[in-house]
C-alpha cells in the first residue's frame, strides 16, 4: 500500500526538462565534424611569482595549449549505407595531421616474415599479410640540445601514438630531403659513448622524429634539457653537480629563485628534462629506465606517468633548491656523480617505483588519447593490419594444443595455457623476491583491486 501511495505521489509531482549544458554536447558519436565550443573562456596560466603583464618578453611566447581537434565519426544515420563494413564502425581522425609520406632518410623498409624465424617454422601465430609499411625511425635518446621546431605531426603506423618531425634551429635552411642527406647513413644503431649515440641514424642533418605529445602542433618549439642547462639560459643558475648549493653555489634564495624561472620556461610539452628538475605533481611520458639509457616507459597513446616526489636516501622528502643535491649527474669531468636520493614515479598501470633523479622524461601525455574509441568494424581492417585469424585451442587436437582433443568441448581439466604450455596468469617475478625488482615501491594493482580502482 504505501509503494503504491508512493508512486502515485511521485507520478504526480510535476518534473523539469532535462537541459544538456552545450559544453557536453561535444562528447557525442556523429558523422560530420564538431567544431569546438567556445562560449567558456579559459584564464591563461601565469608562472607561479610572476605578472601577467611583460611574461612574454621575459619568458618567449606561451605554449599554446591545443584542445583536442579529434572528430569522431559514426557511420550511421542518413546519408550511410547499412552495410556490415560500416554499421559498426567508430573512426577517430585527427584533422592536423600530415597529410603526406615521411621523411624517407628517417625510415627504414619494414621486410615481414609472417611470423617465421629462419628456418621457416612458425613461432608467432595469426601473424601475416598486411599493407607494405615503412618503420619510422624515432628518437628515443634526445641528446641534441638547442631549440627545435615542429615541422608537422605524422601517423605512424607502428605505434598508436602520433609523432612529430622536428629541425633543430639554426642548421643548414635547405628543404627535408637535403637536409636528412647531409649526415652520413648508419645500418645499425651503435650504442655505447654519447659520442657514438651522436652519430646515430635517428637524426640526419638536424631532422629528426620524437614521439608527439598531446597537445604538440606544428609551428610549436621543444628543447632538450638532457645534456644540462646552456649557460646563460637562467640568470644565477650554475651546475649543481660542481658546486654547492648553500655556500659555494650562492645564497638558498638566489638557488629557489633561478629554479623557479628555469621550471616557468622548460617545463611544456614535448622538453626533455631531468626527473630532479621537474616539479612534483608533473604529468611526464618516454621515461629512461636508468641515466644514459633510450626512452622505453610511457610511449603508448594516451599513457602517462605522474612525478610523484623526491626523496633522500634514508626516505626524507626533498623540496625546492634542495633538489639540486640529489646527485647522479656528470662532473666538470664527465664522470657520473653519486646520487643521494630518488624520483618517486607513478606510473599508467598504477606502479609506484624510484628512479634515478638523472634520469631524464618527456613532458606531457603521448598522444592520440582516443586510440581506444577505435572500433575496425570489420575482419578485413584486420587483414590490412598483418592480423590474420586465431583458431581456439579447444577446437584443435590434441598434438597441437594443450586444451585440444577430448569428446565435446573438453579441455581435459586443465588450467589454461599457451599453445607452448605456458600457464595463464603466473606470477614469474616479485618485487619482494631475492632477485626482484626493488625499485618498485608498490605494485600495480590486480585482480578485484584493480576492479575497484
Amino acid at each position: 500500500m504505501f509503494r503504491a501511495a508512493l508512486r502515485t505521489r511521485l507520478a504526480t509531482v510535476p518534473r523539469a526538462p532535462l537541459v544538456v549544458p552545450r559544453a557536453a554536447a561535444q562528447v557525442r558519436f556523429l558523422a560530420t565534424p564538431v567544431e569546438p565550443t567556445t562560449d567558456i573562456e579559459t584564464p591563461a596560466v601565469t608562472p607561479r611569482g610572476l605578472a601577467s603583464e611583460g611574461v612574454e618578453e621575459l619568458l618567449g611566447p606561451r605554449f599554446a595549449e591545443e584542445e583536442s581537434t579529434a572528430i569522431i565519426k559514426r557511420y550511421r544515420g542518413k546519408g550511410f549505407p547499412m552495410i556490415p563494413s560500416l554499421r559498426h564502425r567508430v573512426h577517430v581522425q585527427h584533422p592536423h595531421l600530415f597529410d603526406g609520406k615521411p621523411l624517407r632518410a628517417l625510415t627504414l623498409a619494414k621486410r615481414k616474415k609472417g611470423g617465421r624465424n629462419s628456418t621457416g617454422q612458425v613461432v608467432n601465430r595469426g601473424v601475416g599479410g598486411g599493407h607494405k609499411q615503412r618503420i619510422r625511425i624515432v628518437d628515443f635518446y634526445r641528446l641534441e640540445h638547442g631549440v627545435h621546431d615542429v615541422v608537422r605531426i605524422e601517423y605512424d603506423p607502428g605505434r598508436s601514438g602520433h609523432i612529430a618531425l622536428i629541425k633543430r634551429r639554426g642548421g643548414a635552411d635547405v628543404s627535408p630531403e637535403e637536409g636528412a642527406a647531409l649526415a652520413e647513413a648508419s645500418s645499425e644503431l651503435p650504442g655505447g659513448s654519447t659520442e657514438k649515440r651522436l652519430a646515430r641514424n635517428e637524426v640526419k642533418g638536424g631532422w629528426s622524429y620524437i614521439l608527439a605529445p598531446d597537445g604538440l602542433r606544428a609551428g610549436d618549439t621543444v628543447e632538450s634539457f638532457r645534456g644540462g642547462v646552456p649557460d646563460g639560459f637562467v640568470e644565477g643558475w650554475a651546475n649543481p653537480h660542481t658546486t654547492e648549493i648553500v655556500g659555494g653555489y650562492g645564497q638558498y634564495s638566489t638557488a629557489q629563485r633561478a629554479l623557479g624561472v628555469f621550471r616557468s620556461v622548460a617545463v611544456k610539452p614535448g622538453n626533455v628534462l631531468p626527473l630532479s628538475l621537474i616539479p612534483p605533481g608533473t604529468v611526464i611520458h618516454n621515461l629512461t629506465i636508468n641515466p644514459d639509457g633510450r626512452m622505453a616507459l610511457c610511449r603508448s597513446a594516451g599513457t602517462y606517468a605522474t612525478l610523484v616526489a623526491h626523496q633522500q636516501t634514508n626516505g626524507e622528502p626533498v623540496g625546492g633548491a634542495e633538489v639540486l643535491t640529489l646527485g647522479g649527474g656528470l662532473d666538470s669531468n664527465g664522470i657520473r656523480a653519486r646520487k643521494n636520493g630518488d624520483a618517486i614515479v607513478r606510473l599508467s598501470s598504477g606502479e609506484i617505483r624510484r628512479l634515478d633523479p638523472e634520469n631524464v622524461a618527456t613532458i606531457g601525455m603521448v598522444s592520440n588519447k582516443e586510440h581506444h574509441l577505435e572500433v575496425l568494424g570489420k575482419a578485413g581492417r584486420n587483414r590490412w593490419l598483418g592480423k590474420r585469424p586465431k583458431v581456439r585451442g579447444i577446437a584443435m587436437n590434441a598434438c597441437d594444443h594443450p586444451h585440444g582433443g577430448g569428446r565435446g568441448k573438453s579441455k581435459g581439466g586443465k588450467h589454461p595455457r599457451s599453445a607452448k604450455g605456458v600457464l595463464q596468469g603466473k606470477r614469474t617475478r616479485r618485487p619482494r623476491d631475492r632477485d626482484g625488482n626493488k625499485a618498485v615501491i608498490q605494485e600495480r594493482p590486480r585482480g578485484a583491486e584493480k576492479r575497484r580502482s
